[in-house]
């Protein structure tokens, strides 16, 4: 009876240790604030702020061709565009069953004279479930096992939809 009753006066104090923040987890995605978040800054010298606007909005219109319905945010005077998109990683798997994550994520393009800001958060893992709420990547990647598994599927995705980005904004089409 004593080391049962010694078992549970020291169960908080050995729980206490593994007590570990959810942003060790998140593996190789970036984190800021507790929450994935990709930013970046670049300049295109000899660009208007309208011209870069219209790279954006093309770019945009490109990637998520239900563009009207994505669109949050488009402002040509404030040269910001704001959508939220579907995104899906690679499919995985045999040749028979092949798996892959599907989320919503938040983009924010702003433009200046001769340079832009691409800022893409609120990742939103949506519920198969009529019954189940959507939920934040955060909260789904909390388990380390499935953050190491998931977090290099979503950077890829990610890291390539900026390439493509950072690439039109730089481009010198002009049609």
């Amino acid at each position: 009876m004593k080391k049962f009753i010694l078992f549970f006066l020291l169960l908080p104090c050995l729980t206490y240790g593994q007590n570990n923040p959810p942003d060790s987890y998140l593996g190789e995605l970036p984190i800021r604030n507790g929450r994935i978040n990709y930013t970046g800054i670049d300049s295109v010298a000899g660009v208007s702020k309208e011209e870069l606007y219209l790279r954006a909005k093309s770019f945009l219109s490109t990637a998520f061709p239900n563009f009207k319905d994505v669109v949050k945010l488009d402002d040509k005077d404030l040269g910001k565009i704001t959508v939220r998109g579907l995104f899906q990683t690679d499919a995985r798997g045999g040749s028979l069953i092949k798996t892959y994550q599907e989320f919503y994520a938040s983009t924010n393009i702003q433009v200046k004279d001769g340079k832009f800001k691409y800022e893409i958060t609120d990742f939103i893992k949506p519920s198969s479930s009529i019954r189940v709420p959507d939920f934040n990547y955060e909260q789904m990647l909390f388990n380390k096992k499935r953050a190491e598994k998931l977090s290099p599927d979503i950077n890829a995705v990610i890291n390539r939809y900026i390439v493509a980005l950072i690439n039109t904004m730089k481009s010198q089409d002009s049609f």
